[in-house]
């Protein structure tokens, strides 16, 4: 099983270990577990493309969560403003749909990661935390189903806060 495989059911095991009045200590570790999952599903994605699989660990480490958002949010908005054009019902646009999922589940689960780790004032309650588990759960289904698509390979790029040429 791949990492990010691990890390999205080592969240849905956090939220669910205790079914009555679960610690907030559990339920902001799923949180935050749910959205590295995503964040690793995304970098491993991106490495696989990486002839020498012996570097791909290292170029991991070069994506950063600041430029990732950045891309997730340049690219949400671009999608936005597309959709807005009401386009006809395409392949394209099923990509493009799955795509936005992906990019938009990146950015609330970041924002949910850092409330997660960092506002302690905040409460959570097991019903949210299960919603957004489900939310990254459907961006990897999303993102099995467009891996290969070019739009879909442009924005793994662009999380390491490269612009495509054509631009």
């Amino acid at each position: 099983m791949a990492y990010s495989d691990d890390l999205l059911e080592l969240a849905q095991h956090l939220a669910n270990m205790e079914p009555t009045n679960p610690r907030q200590a559990c339920l902001r570790r799923s949180v935050s577990t749910a959205y590295y999952a995503l964040f690793h599903l995304l970098i491993s994605e991106a490495t696989s493309n990486w002839i020498r699989p012996e570097l791909r660990a290292d170029l991991g480490r070069v994506f950063a969560h600041g430029r990732m958002m950045s891309a997730s949010l340049e690219k949400r908005s671009e999608l936005n403003a597309y959709f807005k054009k009401d386009p006809l019902p395409s392949e394209a646009l099923t990509v493009f749909k799955h795509l936005h999922a992906v990019a938009d589940t990146f950015i609330l689960a970041q924002e949910k990661r850092e409330a997660a780790d960092y506002d302690t004032g905040k409460e959570w309650d097991q019903m949210n935390v299960l919603a957004q588990i489900d939310a990254v759960a459907a961006a990897f289904e999303s993102w099995k189903t467009i891996r290969e698509e070019p739009v879909a390979q442009a924005y793994l790029v662009s999380l390491l806060g490269i612009r495509p040429r054509s631009e």
